[in-house]
């Protein structure tokens, strides 16, 4: 049992380590996220700059940089595959198509899922910009959830395999 649980954990800090990076190359590597993304990293910095010239200090716009793409890896990366390997493990799923299809899709909906909680009236509409970076938030819960199965469903289907008796070997 101690065996499972030390490769569920090495299964899933791998899992998200991995996405983290996928989510921000691939960020970087499209022109339309990219942009989007050097736009609000820009106009965010040079308010929090103003806000901190003011204040007397330039450690904040650091910080809150920080802050967002650590949120932006929580709800992407983290949280849906918790949730997915959660489930799995609980259900017994050791199939690839449970792994990575729920933490996809738990992923390319967290844009939706945090407006909801909000309570925001846009809830259900997406421009073509929120779509592609829905995209590519599934793709990074599909490669979350693909490796977590990688890792920690074998070992689970040779926890559960019966061991041969000495006649049949």
């Amino acid at each position: 049992m101690m065996r499972r649980i030390v490769v569920m954990a090495f299964g899933f800090v791998l899992a998200v380590g991995v996405a983290a990076i996928f989510l921000i190359v691939s960020a970087l590597l499209d022109p339309a996220t990219r942009e989007a993304g050097f736009a609000a990293a820009t106009s965010g910095l040079f308010a929090f700059v103003e806000e901190d010239v003011r204040a007397g200090g330039w450690s904040e716009p650091l910080a809150t940089f920080g802050f967002i793409l650590w949120s932006m890896i929580i709800a992407t990366c983290v949280a849906p595959l918790a949730v997915a390997a959660l489930i799995g493990e609980i259900a017994g799923a050791r199939s690839l198509l449970w792994y990575a299809g729920a933490s996809a899709t738990l992923a390319g909906a967290s844009p939706w899922i945090a407006r909801a909680a909000m309570g925001l009236d846009r809830a259900h509409e997406a421009s073509p910009l929120e779509l592609r970076i829905a995209l590519l938030f599934f793709l990074t819960g599909a490669v979350a959830g693909a490796i977590y199965w990688l890792i920690a469903a074998p070992s689970a289907r040779q926890m559960t395999r019966p061991k041969p008796s000495r006649r049949e070997v």
